[in-house]
């Protein structure tokens, strides 16, 4: 007999030695696999249970960005306009003074705007200057000091990168630091508190990026670290409560949205569910349906660090591991602090998965990382559920700013237009009608695209405005995609 997805899971945690672990799997209206392991605290032998509250790390940068775009909703700023504006200081990377940094970059962590000093090198750790040397303390620094004054004992040049804004990816905790003072400033609440009143109560969840303001605090999750003898505590669930930041006056409280996040898988599934729900949830609205639409779709494609980001939307990670499935994902990663996690979803598809460790032993002693764990537990659950591609047809109109698939909308970066026997559109809202990323070459500005068995490279794409165009019957014909132009091209897949 088989063995249930409960025992697969349980295989995979003990033989990656995890401390503890939650997973959930939703499609098609419900939850399919509920699984928990191990212990929350494995000094008191408290185990895991499916309401173990834990600190989910980048996670949080998906969740929190709920609260700007419900306030984008409401015309309080232009995705396309200057950050300087709603902060209140001017802000530019001073390599590149005359360019402005907009929320959109924000948003896909393109701003140039990054942490500063290496937090993993030990070398640096007694730096006060930059994000990562002020962040997780409570010196009085502002965002002024970060970001404007070259005089301020906290300024860095390594605050800014050596790309233009927009040119290129960079991951960001600051960014999403700088994303909750926008939100401060423009509603008037501290971010952790709009979280709540905004996002989580309505939504009847038990969540806070305070760990105090949790309900059930004997809930959470205490964390570990690998060491040689096999693990180390990292943070305590006592630690957690006793650590919140100093508030700070509104618009300077950066320390603690990129990864802060506390909350129980089930709660967070409620969160997955609204988006791949178009923005609503048993009968609560959250966020509208074209808000969504906008952050799911892919805003850039290109070569993120490592290699480990190929496409993202509004902090969104677009997942591209099992296109050869023909299944794009969407959602986000974290690591802190000896957690990991994932959450990637599916609209088209209808399914989603959240997995969550408080860490343990898996750099040591074992075959597994935790890599290992995250591909092996979505496998697993595709390999049970996923029923394989389905069809879609990709349309738009020339000269229109909006293209759909599927049941959603694509905000088109430049209308298509017609030259030269072919038809032109942006290669990133080309890639996103078609359900695929295109591996970017950096240095050549070479982009491949893979549909099933076929390949098409793209060479130093022709560009309008900064943005890359392709041409649509071409690479759609070399793609084996089945085109009809009328009033409306549509391509089938």
């Amino acid at each position: 007999m088989s063995k249930s997805f409960e025992e697969k899971f349980n295989e995979i945690c003990s033989n990656a030695r995890l401390v503890g672990a939650n997973t959930v799997f939703y499609k098609g209206g419900k939850i399919l696999e509920r699984c928990h392991y191990g212990y929350r605290d494995l000094e008191r032998k408290e185990e895991t249970s499916d309401k173990t509250i834990y600190r989910i790390a980048s996670i949080s940068k998906t969740v929190g960005a709920i609260s700007l775009m419900q306030l984008y909703e409401k015309g309080l700023f232009d995705l396309d306009g200057d950050i300087s504006d709603i902060l209140g200081l001017t802000i530019r990377n001073p390599k590149y003074p005359d360019s402005v940094i907009t929320p959109k970059m924000i948003l896909t962590q393109t701003s140039s705007i990054v942490d500063g000093y290496d937090d993993e090198n030990p070398a640096y750790d007694d730096i006060k200057k930059g994000y990562n040397g002020v962040n997780g303390s409570n010196l009085d620094v502002t965002l002024k000091d970060l970001l404007v004054d070259t005089n301020s004992k906290y300024y860095t040049d390594k605050t800014f990168s050596e790309y233009a804004p927009g040119e290129r990816f960079i991951y960001s905790n600051f960014g999403c630091g700088i994303m909750a003072c926008m939100v401060e400033k423009l509603s008037g609440e501290y971010y952790t508190d709009y979280m709540i009143n905004h996002v989580f109560r309505p939504l009847g969840i038990d969540a806070s990026f305070v760990a105090s303001d949790i309900e059930r605090k004997d809930n959470i999750a205490s964390t570990y670290l690998p060491s040689d003898d096999g693990y180390v505590i990292s943070r305590s669930r006592e630690g957690f409560l006793g650590s919140a930041y100093k508030r700070w006056p509104l618009g300077e409280n950066f320390r603690g949205p990129a990864g802060g996040l506390f909350i129980d898988m089930d709660d967070l599934t409620k969160i997955m569910r609204m988006f791949m729900n178009k923005g609503e949830i048993d009968g609560v609205r959250i966020l509208k349906e074209e808000t969504v639409d906008l952050m799911y779709q892919i805003h850039w494609i290109g070569f993120g660090e490592g290699g480990g980001y190929h496409a993202k939307g509004l902090q969104m990670k677009v997942m591209d591991t099992f296109s050869d499935r023909g299944l794009l994902l969407r959602g986000h990663t974290g690591g802190a602090y000896g957690v990991r996690s994932y959450m990637f979803f599916s609209r088209k598809y209808d399914l989603g998965a959240i997995f969550i460790t408080n860490g343990g032993y898996y750099k040591t002693d074992t075959k597994h990382n935790i890599l290992d764990v995250f591909y092996e537990t979505l496998n697993e659950y595709l390999n049970r559920y996923f029923d394989g591609d389905a069809p879609s047809t990709f349309e738009f109109k020339l000269g229109e700013k909006e293209a759909s698939v599927d049941d959603r909308v694509i905000t088109l970066d430049q209308e298509p237009f017609e030259y030269d026997n072919d038809i032109y559109l942006g290669l990133f809202n080309y890639c996103d009608g078609i359900g695929v990323v295109a591996i970017k070459n950096e240095e050549t500005d070479t982009y491949v695209i893979t549909k099933g068995e076929k390949q098409v490279t793209i060479s130093a794409p022709t560009k309008f405005d900064s943005i890359p165009v392709i041409r649509v019957l071409e690479t759609s014909y070399a793609l084996g995609l089945e085109v009809s132009k009328g009033n409306t091209i549509k391509i089938k897949y």
